[in-house]
């Protein structure tokens, strides 16, 4: 049996102002995680089911589940550094929460942790968002923060 995922609640990414506006809440350990650290005020929260339109921490386990079965996946590789992260969060946040991407699921990959997965998916700059259909990558994009083409992206796995 699976532990519950991180849940980043009401968004995703940290490390900007507009992410704290929108009150973005990242899953709380005493060493803090990357996403936490950049917030400042994070509080712990998991859920044990996916929830589709929300953003996670990423999970390997739970990533292929939910690959497996289909579902829209989206991953953003942050960094909490990265300017264009940063710009990129409050879009990407807003985006997830709206009715067309309700059975969206989010992932946040963190890229100065996650070598695996950037290897595997041959990942090479933070700031890319990766969308996956049917359990096949489908689009991605690096560096994108215009919401028009953030939101035409994810569309891309519906």
């Amino acid at each position: 049996m699976m532990l519950g995922r991180k849940l980043l609640i009401g968004g995703v990414l940290a490390g900007s102002l507009a992410g704290a506006a929108l009150g973005l809440y990242a899953h709380a350990q005493p060493d803090a995680n990357l996403l936490t650290t950049a917030l400042n005020q994070a509080v712990g929260r998991t859920v044990a089911q996916a929830v589709g339109g929300k953003w996670y921490e990423y999970d390997q386990a739970f990533f292929r589940e939910d690959l497996t079965a289909g579902h829209p996946v989206l991953v953003a590789v942050h960094a909490e550094w990265c300017t264009t992260c940063a710009a990129q969060a409050p879009s990407m946040a807003v985006l997830l929460q709206e009715p067309e991407f309700k059975d969206a699921i989010g992932y946040v990959v963190d890229f100065d942790h996650e070598r695996k997965f950037l290897t595997t998916y041959k990942v090479r700059q933070q700031s890319t968002i990766i969308v996956f259909k049917d359990g096949v990558e489908v689009a991605r994009s690096v560096a994108e923060t215009d919401r028009k083409a953030l939101r035409q992206l994810f569309e891309r796995a519906l």
